[in-house]
């Protein structure tokens, strides 16, 4: 785990006052990659992987790492940084023209965080570590209001919002410059869609070729440090794509990690690939919900600006992993959304406030919700508020041990993708149509979502969408009410309702915690009226968004922030 902060003094010739503080510490792992580095010009941070560094630098060159890279900022100006592809936040220091340059990556795989007074400005990767520094100079923390229905409706802040109202996100696809004592923030990516006129089989054969290349890029970063492959698995197309083609290209010693309900068929189905391609395998059981407990320590990693119950699972397996000699933890991603796309042809639409948000309950409260970026669609909007604003979130659990990426990160690979027409990828057609072609053995496999393999033809027509034929008996129950699949039951990945309802023990602590807790909304009634509703009467997602909520401010208590 990487902590940057930055420190710029507003006028510090007023007092003679140092005009900056900046703090960096972070782990040896794929050091190489990382710069910490001043000469009389510039300062440069360099914290993350950069997957082509290899094909922009010649290490034989004598040439070091840091001077390639403020080269590119002396060629390319402000946006040097985004020649790098790959995770990764940093800083330079122009000391001639007196200029900061804070930035992220394309997508903000690695968050940037910030505060901006009379007196200073702040920056850190680290969100709770910016509010103890902040504290630390008498800065008042209070709740960002808009923020709190934002966990209690999408289950996640976006945007340059965080849960406390003085501190803000860099927005992704943007970086900060602090010049004559004023901040400014600009755009320098937005991905688009453009959609291009392809056939079906071109298109298969460029994503393959496309999703080989961003694989390769990420699996030959573990390679270059002589570390292990780590890899998650799970019953989804995602993270076995990743594992299958990997393999295909020589990348075969393998950990796959899995983390599910028992007997579910992320578990079920995860051990049959591993042990058919003849990976090691490590699965932990998250029966009985148990960690769901572990509410303040999860927040510790996200502030409170994500559900506590997307990170909660992955930190209960990652606890017990010793990740010294394994490199990243390579997973799918995003991969369902860029490939497969978040919206379909008739919805591929102009979007509104709450597309997307796991609860609809209180959505009307936040009616004239503005947002400060503009989305050409519904895809697009889902794509950065659902995509990386949201499932981005869970990021940050890896990030706690080790670098993690997703071959659907890769720019080239996704741009790509976007641009395929929209009729080939709603409904997972050109996924699926990708997998049959070029991977047929990986089809056989059930996909988790279809509970049937990927190769399934036998498809019937029911509630105007297209069923499997062995999965409409399934369908019918549920139309009645019924759910034999699902959050309330024991077939899901990680059945909240169904956990929160049998086990007793789990209910009871999670109760306790919310009343021992709501007393601290009692300055906020009409939120505080919302949260009781939606935690007694919602599902177990939205009690985990209620907890979340309430855990950000006990731990923002504890703190004394």
């Amino acid at each position: 785990m990487s902590i940057f902060i930055l420190d710029v003094i507003k006028y510090p010739g007023r007092d003679n006052r140092q005009p900056y503080t900046l703090t960096y510490s972070t782990s040896t792992k794929f050091g190489n990659d990382k710069i910490n580095y001043e000469n009389i010009d510039y300062i440069l941070v360099l914290d993350g992987i950069v997957l082509n560094k290899k094909l922009l630098f010649n290490e034989g060159s004598g040439e070091a790492w840091s001077n390639y890279v403020i080269s590119l900022y002396d060629k390319y100006g402000s946006c040097f940084f985004s020649k790098l592809k790959g995770s990764y936040y940093g800083c330079l220091f122009d000391k001639k023209k007196q200029k900061w340059i804070v930035f992220s990556d394309h997508i903000g795989s690695k968050p940037i965080y910030y505060f901006e007074n009379q007196i200073f400005f702040c920056f850190s990767n680290n969100y709770m570590e910016l509010l103890k520094y902040i504290k630390e100079k008498s800065v008042s923390i209070g709740l960002n209001e808009k923020a709190a229905y934002l966990v209690l409706t999408y289950g996640f802040v976006f945007e340059d919002l965080t849960i406390c109202k003085e501190v803000k996100r860099l927005m992704i696809g943007h970086f900060a410059t602090i010049k004559d004592n004023s901040l400014s923030l600009t755009a320098f990516y937005k991905l688009g869609l453009n959609p291009i006129e392809i056939s079906e089989e071109e298109a298969v054969d460029q994503i393959d070729i496309r999703f080989r290349a961003a694989v390769s890029l990420a699996f030959e970063k573990d390679k270059e440090y002589g570390y292990k492959h780590l890899a998650a698995l799970s019953g989804g197309l995602d993270s076995r794509m990743t594992v299958w083609v990997a393999h295909d290209l020589g990348y075969t010693n393998q950990l796959n990690i899995t983390f599910s309900q028992s007997n579910y068929l992320d578990e079920t189905v995860a051990k049959q690939i591993s042990s058919d391609l003849e990976h090691e395998w490590l699965f932990k059981s998250l029966d009985n919900g148990m960690y769901l407990k572990n509410l303040d320590e999860t927040t510790e990693v996200t502030g409170g600006n994500a559900l506590y119950s997307g990170l909660a699972h992955a930190l209960s397996l990652y606890k017990y992993i010793n990740f010294t000699d394994f490199g990243l933890l390579h997973s799918g991603q995003l991969g369902d959304v860029v490939l497969g796309s978040f919206s379909n042809i008739k919805a591929h639409k102009h979007y509104k406030f709450g597309d997307g948000g796991y609860s609809q309950k209180l959505v009307p409260v936040l009616k004239n919700f503005t947002f400060k970026d503009f989305y050409p669609d519904k895809e697009n909007f889902k794509l950065y508020i659902r995509g990386f604003n949201g499932a981005n979130q869970g990021l940050l659990a890896a990030l706690e041990y080790t670098e993690t990426w997703s071959p659907f990160y890769d720019i080239d690979f996704m741009e790509f993708a976007l641009s395929i027409p929209i009729k080939l990828r709603s409904k997972h057609h050109i996924y699926k149509k990708w997998i049959n072609t070029k991977y047929p053995k990986a089809a056989k496999y059930i996909w988790e979502k279809e509970k049937v393999p990927v190769n399934y033809s036998l498809m019937v027509s029911f509630g105007g969408k297209h069923v499997p034929l062995s999965q409409l008996y399934t369908k019918l129950l549920s139309k009645i009410g019924i759910n034999t699949y699902g959050s309330n039951t024991k077939k899901d990945m990680n059945p909240l309702g169904y956990w929160i309802h049998n086990n007793e023990q789990l209910n009871s602590f999670l109760e306790n915690y919310f009343r021992d807790h709501i007393v601290l909304l009692n300055n906020f009634p009409k939120l505080k009226g919302d949260c009781e509703r939606l935690y007694f009467d919602g599902t177990g997602t939205e009690k985990a968004q209620v907890l979340t909520l309430l855990s950000a401010l006990n731990v923002f208590k504890k703190s004394g922030s």
